[in-house]
């Protein structure tokens, strides 16, 4: 690709012309001629702002940002205002507050009221005998109780819900703790991944550079990135069993089977539906330049099949027509939700049967796997599979088409999910029947070891298949790919099973002192929001990236920070509690080294791009 400056009355179309002019005019050059390149309607793409009309669908989702955006404002008012209220109101009551020689020899005040409010800190509390004879008064504190419309109106206070986010508190009594730090870290392996694969779109100087990197060893932790979406599985499937007997446990065994299903739609599709708004009336107007037909493109797709994406049925559709290629993760999850109850119920019953019932439908699932896999002599190393799908290569006439029929198809990936909620109920068993299981220091490590060794196998086994020939192809014969395909998730699933188990029952050492760090918790909330939109945030840099670029492991780790804090940050923006953010204490032990190396690593950076 190459750009060039022109006069702004010069048409595409006149651009086009003279180009193909200059080269048929010049022998040495006619064998040059102007390609289209995919997803764009002509060889030449200039650049305009806005390339789309401003039309009403932009209009009313603008409008209805703003009265979002109003309700969040008033809402923290009003909760600034009945907190003020409440000051006022303790301070005159200190005020009214008799003296010591008013009391009687039993201690009672004259017929005096006072209202304490132990959220405030700032108010140093009164003498334990008058607290103990003092009446709290709750509607006298806040004038009157709050009536339907400040409480709705108080549920969008920006203000309370980023307080309650940044808490980190609450959860680590009431939940098992690892998984905070497991969640994030792997919607940030997920992000590592798509950082690269996005990469070979059109504007990449260099994409030689992005081939020579995948069949390299440590890259393959790069390259085998999907492994992540198979944790997300796997906790989707451990928190879906467990917290559905702790429930149960607890209303002797019932369960509201609509609520079931209501409480997921709700929880999940309302923010899903606001992206997709978001892809389809501003995304278009977030930027411009000659790469950015691609977003008007992937926008597009939205614009025509949202309902794909809703009904959590887009996998079973191509997989360019799809709306945030991204989010066929939500689509399998939700299906796995809706046949959850085929296992939940004959556990609620047996527990055997309800074992057995997952295994077969394990086992099911990697018959199945495997079958696909060896009867189309598909390639299961990684980027090489999942690009090789994307460019159409046929390899010994057989399509590799890996991506559409194995990589985001339900069947495929239910096993992490199938052995999450296994692992979950026993977790449940063991937990509601204050089992302490208590193992010794030969099984411990034996545990951890071959959990290493399975781990190690599953991400960096696949460095044997690339050999000296192309990315694209595999040295592995038809029977290893079919074994590395159908059990790796298997294995990936067992490794986590064990992560969990250790960590919770005291075996894990120093890795669950870092998955329970409580910088975890407040992340751990915002996986979902950040995996919804960080594909759109690296296809929107890439998209309006002006120019070229040449790629680079230094280039590219700076843009990954980009992308995560973009991510991750967008919903935080409150002063005192950003501040206070238990996250910042172990970092602020840091600054003098962090202060003493920061130079040298940026030195390092820009002098080793290429």
């Amino acid at each position: 690709m190459y750009g060039v400056c022109v006069p702004n009355v010069c048409s595409d179309d006149q651009i086009v012309q003279y180009v193909d002019n200059l080269t048929q005019s010049i022998p040495e050059l006619q064998f040059l001629s102007l390609k289209t390149p995919m997803f764009a309607d002509s060889p030449v793409i200039c650049q305009h702002f806005p390339q789309r009309t401003y039309d009403a669908g932009f209009i009313c989702f603008t409008v209805f940002c703003l009265i979002l955006a109003i309700l969040m404002l008033s809402g923290a008012a009003l909760d600034v205002f009945q907190k003020y209220k409440k000051r006022k109101m303790i301070k005159d009551s200190k005020l009214r507050l008799p003296s010591p020689k008013s009391y009687g020899s039993t201690g009672e005040t004259n017929n005096v009221t006072m209202v304490t409010d132990s959220s405030l800190e700032e108010h140093k509390p009164l003498m334990d005998h008058e607290v103990q004879n003092i009446k709290s008064s709750p509607a006298e504190i806040a004038g009157s109780k709050p009536g339907l419309f400040q409480e709705v109106l108080l549920c969008f206070a920006f203000n309370r819900n980023l307080s309650k986010l940044l808490d980190t508190t609450v959860g680590q009594s009431q939940s098992i703790g690892c998984l905070h730090g497991i969640r994030v870290i792997s919607l940030t392996w997920v992000a590592l991944g798509h950082t690269f694969i996005f990469n070979f779109m059109p504007g990449t100087e260099n994409p030689s550079a992005l081939l020579d990197m995948i069949p390299s060893f440590f890259f393959q932790a790069v390259c085998n990135a999907y492994s992540a979406v198979d944790t997300f599985f796997f906790m989707s499937g451990f928190l879906l069993s467990y917290v559905t007997f702790t429930r149960m446990a607890k209303s002797n065994g019932k369960i509201s089977w609509l609520l079931f299903y209501f409480h997921r739609i709700w929880r999940i599709t309302p923010l899903y539906a606001f992206v997709i708004l978001f892809m389809i009336y501003h995304h278009p107007y977030f930027g411009d330049g000659p790469k950015w037909y691609q977003a008007i493109h992937f926008d597009s797709l939205c614009e025509q099949y949202w309902w794909r994406n809703l009904l959590y049925i887009n996998t079973y559709f191509p997989q360019a027509d799809m709306c945030m290629q991204w989010s066929w993760y939500l689509s399998c999850d939700m299906q796995f939700f809706i046949i959850s109850p085929l296992i939940l119920l004959p556990l609620i019953r047996s527990q055997t049967i309800g074992i057995l019932v997952a295994s077969v439908m394990l086992l099911a699932s990697l018959v199945v796997t495997g079958s696909l896999i060896g009867k189309n002599h598909l390639t299961t190393n990684g980027y090489g599979s999942i690009l090789g799908a994307d460019i159409g290569l046929s390899i010994n006439g057989y399509s590799k088409n890996y991506l559409e029929l194995v990589y985001i198809q339900p069947y495929t990936r239910i096993p992490a999910f199938l052995i999450g909620m296994i692992m979950g109920y026993i977790m449940f068993r063991q937990i509601s029947e204050h089992q302490r299981i208590r193992l010794s220091s030969i099984v411990v490590s034996g545990g951890w070891g071959l959990a290493f060794a399975v781990g190690i196998s599953v991400i960096y086994g696949t460095y044997t298949s690339y050999g000296d020939v192309s990315m694209f192809e595999s040295v592995w014969s038809n029977a290893v790919n079919v074994l590395y395909g159908t059990f790796s998730r298997l294995g990936w699933s067992l490794v986590l099973s064990w992560v969990v188990f250790a960590c919770y029952y005291g075996y894990g050492g120093w890795i669950n002192d870092f998955l329970c760090w409580s910088f975890w918790i407040p992340l751990s909330r915002l996986t979902y929001s950040a995996y919804l939109i960080h594909g759109l945030v690296i296809q929107t840099y890439y998209q309006a990236y002006p120019s070229s670029y040449r790629v680079s492991i230094s280039f590219i780790s700076g843009w990954i920070n980009d992308f995560l804090c973009w991510s991750f940050w967008i919903p935080l923006s409150w002063i005192n509690d950003f501040l206070c953010w238990s996250f910042w204490i172990p970092l602020s032990r840091l600054t003098y080294s962090a202060y003493l190396i920061h130079g040298l690593v940026i030195q390092t950076y820009f002098e080793a791009l290429d």
